[in-house]
């Protein structure tokens, strides 16, 4: 299930936002276009374009991510065009695709995604359960009241893929309170789950402050403490790779210029023999 979960996660993660019907149509034609060779690139740009942002939830989406730097036969392709195609036949785009976040946090997509995918059996055995919207708005109303502080957080230690904070984030827009000056924090003992909140976060864009742990909270009471370390770890490496992009990129364009003025780019001296240098 992690293949198809992860469809229609890159497809939710597409970094190119807009607003209105059009944009969406167009680029769900563009997407429908695509031969099946190209789908696992799909999900690595996406992927990479939120990795740069916030690598912390990337990684721990990696489950229903992963899958698409191996190789492939081009039957199990084939199965992937078809997942996509029919994500976009029921309209992730038109869902996921507005550049206001408010117009996407209207539906919880990665927990009606995960759900449909897992068998009746593995539900109960889990415990899995989606908890109806109403129900969550219900508590949250109760939580959070009418008039929600600017600043606050909010911490589940069993969330799945994040749908209570779905709602708590609407229900703090509707009252004009930004949900980015909020901390929210989420545990999931399953990875797959932990992996659809990770994706809801950032589709959601709940801002800065949002983490989300995988582990069990019984068992494991430090987990908020370790997501914090593992998020500084990453984002070392994230500004450590991004930096030395960026000077090969600076040294490419001074050979380009080189090359425009037609002169040679200067080689590196010789190394001297083990022979000449005695």
């Amino acid at each position: 299930m992690d293949i198809p979960a992860g469809v229609v996660a890159a497809l939710a993660l597409w970094p190119i936002k807009s607003d209105g019907a059009r944009h969406a149509q167009l680029l769900t034609d563009f997407f429908a276009a695509q031969p099946a060779d190209t789908w696992p690139g799909t999900v690595r740009e996406a992927t990479a374009a939120h990795w740069v942002r916030r690598p912390d939830l990337i990684s721990t989406a990696a489950p229903i991510l992963r899958w698409a730097e191996d190789e492939h036969s081009p039957d199990l392709l084939y199965a992937v065009r078809a997942v996509a195609l029919t994500a976009l036949k029921h309209g992730v785009l038109f869902h996921t695709g507005a550049s206001d976040p408010a117009m996407r946090s209207d539906t919880d997509l990665m927990s009606w995604t995960i759900t449909a995918l897992r068998h009746r059996g593995d539900r109960a055995w889990l415990g899995e359960f989606h908890t109806p919207p109403e129900l969550a708005e219900a508590m949250n109303r109760i939580a959070i009241g009418d008039n929600p502080p600017t600043v606050s957080s909010l911490y589940e230690c069993a969330g799945g893929t994040g749908g209570m904070f779905r709602v708590a984030a609407q229900h703090l827009r509707e009252r004009n309170v930004d949900p980015q000056r909020w901390t929210w924090h989420l545990q999931e003992l399953d990875p797959v789950a932990a992996a659809g909140a990770a994706v809801n976060f950032l589709i959601w864009d709940l801002g800065p402050k949002a983490t989300v742990a995988c582990g069990n909270t019984l068992s494991q009471p430090d987990l908020y403490e370790r997501s914090l370390g593992d998020r500084a770890e990453l984002d070392e490496l994230r500004d450590r790779l991004v930096g030395r992009a960026a000077t090969a990129a600076a040294h490419l364009r001074v050979l380009r210029t080189l090359g425009d003025l037609g002169v040679s780019a200067p080689r590196p001296p010789a190394r001297e023999s083990s022979q000449s240098a005695a």
